[in-house]
């Protein structure tokens, strides 16, 4: 398949469970609760435990720190694609980015999505993640879950693209 002149190909972040070099993972909770990421097969299982306030997996540029932290030039895309899937159906995430210099106190822009117990890609389009600077992306992908109540959530193919508007 050719690409279009000005067309950047898909920037994969994850695929099927493996990351691509040069990204890294990490995973907490309100409680500090680092044990509920696995890997199996060719995908993520979050298995959000219950009676936290707030629990995040993120995907970031290089090893999770503290600032100062490196980032990822992703202005040329205007697409996230992530391919989720709920352990019932219905579960209720967040999904977000976040740029280098953004605290970690839960104030970057999130977009919420309801999930079905199928596999399917859900496309999150750049533009709504208010204060995001593209350019210098230290997350590139993060799930974001709230709640006292447990929840299974798959995901795997997380990527960059170009959809046209």
């Amino acid at each position: 398949v050719g690409v279009a002149f000005g067309q950047q190909p898909p920037r994969d972040i994850l695929v099927g469970a493996r990351l691509t070099p040069g990204f890294n993972m990490g995973v907490n909770s309100s409680e500090n609760r680092t044990d509920w990421l696995k890997t199996e097969g060719d995908h993520l299982k979050m298995s959000y435990p219950s009676g936290q306030s707030w629990g995040a997996v993120f995907i970031t540029v290089g090893t999770p720190k503290q600032p100062p932290r490196p980032f990822r030039d992703l202005s040329a895309y205007n697409m996230l694609t992530i391919e989720m899937k709920g352990g019932v159906g219905g579960e209720q995430l967040e999904i977000g980015i976040k740029t280098n210099t953004q605290p970690d106190d839960g104030s970057e822009t999130k977009v919420p999505v309801r999930l079905t117990s199928d596999w399917k890609p859900y496309q999150f389009r750049l533009d709504r993640f208010d204060g995001a600077d593209l350019d210098k992306l230290y997350v590139v992908a993060e799930f974001v879950f709230s709640g006292s109540d447990a929840a299974t959530v798959f995901a795997r193919n997380i990527s960059y693209s170009n959809v046209p508007k």
